[in-house]
């Protein structure tokens, strides 16, 4: 499915998220009695979550990337085309 720019703006939102993920954490250490192993696998579910967020949100970017260039170039290859026909005419 192809995605607008709207959905890249919501991946770009949805990886902020990290800061509230981070804060509740910090809440979690500070108000709790959590053990090393608990706030290791805790971190390790965050960079596993982001890390596919992430890649997601760039994959986004590149899709975006390639059509803005494939845009581009139809554009020039149409202006450099009316150009030429009317310096021949």
């Amino acid at each position: 499915m192809k995605k607008d720019i709207f959905d890249l703006e919501q991946s770009i939102m949805h990886c902020w998220n990290i800061v509230e993920d981070l804060k509740m954490l910090n809440e979690a250490v500070l108000e709790r009695d959590l053990s090393v192993d608990e706030i290791s696998n805790i971190l390790l579910g965050i960079e596993r979550l982001y890390n596919l967020k992430f890649e997601k949100l760039f994959e986004m970017f590149e899709d975006h990337c390639k059509d803005y260039w494939n845009l581009k170039n139809k554009w020039n290859d149409r202006f450099t085309t009316t150009i030429k026909k009317e310096e021949n005419d």
